[in-house]
């Protein structure tokens, strides 16, 4: 039988944990308007690029847990369980070799089932590996628990067990227009090898076939979820592919680039004015 409740799919960073509260996490109208809208008898599942276990620090600020589609669908947590998880199967080793000779990289990161952010850094990269550490202490709480080692890095691409990676050319202007010509090339270039999506000064890697919008399509199945009930929001590229399988409920921030918001329907200032419309 299909439910009657309403489903809000939300993208984390940019979305919900728009604007900033490195504090509190969630700002206290976006927390008053998710739990008036869960107390109505509707859903809420998070669709993020976020680890596993970050997921714990959201259900804190919410007070209750609730499902999620993580990695941009490389797992997803049902229940309180994580389940269907997708793996990078792949040279991976080869690609950024390549990749770096004709884009330079500045760092990579991986988020795997051991690691909720393991940071690989170019040989040269001391202060690269200062500029992460200030930048993920000014993350106060939106920081994963993150850890440098070039050799682990390696060790754990051959474990197998990767959700996904993270290119950094920079956040600079320069650094994100590199970013965007690199994820184009890579998609081009391996079309059937993985999924890559453009996010600013990064370039996220996930397995063959996972984005937030199957992820989403095979959680709604599960539950008999119709699709005129699915509502998605998000910010960045790696929620394009939701605006478009979900494109009639789909909302985009204002902040995001033009790039992004021009395949949502509905665009929105701030995450709670998505009452006037739900």
């Amino acid at each position: 039988m299909k439910k009657n409740y309403k489903l809000l799919a939300t993208d984390l960073d940019g979305t919900l944990f728009y604007p900033k509260r490195p504090r509190s996490l969630i700002s206290r109208k976006n927390k008053k308007f998710l739990k008036k809208f869960m107390d109505e008898g509707n859903k809420v599942v998070l669709v993020t690029g976020r680890s596993p276990a970050y997921t714990k620090n959201v259900f804190e600020v919410l007070g209750q847990e609730v499902d999620v589609i993580g990695m941009n669908g490389a797992y997803t947590i049902v229940d309180g369980q994580i389940r269907d998880e997708h793996f990078l199967d792949f040279p991976i080793e080869k690609m950024l070799y390549d990749l770096n000779a004709l884009f330079p990289i500045l760092g990579t990161m991986l988020i795997s089932q051991k690691y909720p952010l393991l940071i690989s850094t170019p040989p040269i990269g001391k202060f690269i590996q200062f500029f992460y550490n200030v930048y993920y202490f000014l993350q106060g709480r939106y920081a994963e628990d993150y850890h440098f080692s070039n050799e682990e890095f390696i060790a754990e691409i051959e474990s197998k067990h990767v959700y996904k990676l993270m290119i950094f050319f920079g956040m600079s202007r320069s650094g994100v227009k590199r970013a965007a010509r690199a994820n184009q090339y890579l998609r081009e270039h391996y079309p059937h090898q993985f999924e890559a999506s453009w996010t600013g000064g990064f370039i996220e890697i996930t397995p063959v076939g996972v984005s937030k919008a199957n992820g989403i399509k095979k959680y709604a199945a599960e539950k008999n979820i119709p699709e005129e009930n699915i509502n998605v929001v998000g910010d960045s590229g790696n929620d394009i592919s939701m605006f478009k399988a979900f494109y009639e409920h789909s909302f985009c921030m204002k902040h995001s680039h033009k790039n992004v918001k021009k395949y949502a329907k509905t665009i929105i200032r701030r995450f709670h004015h998505l009452e006037k419309y739900i």
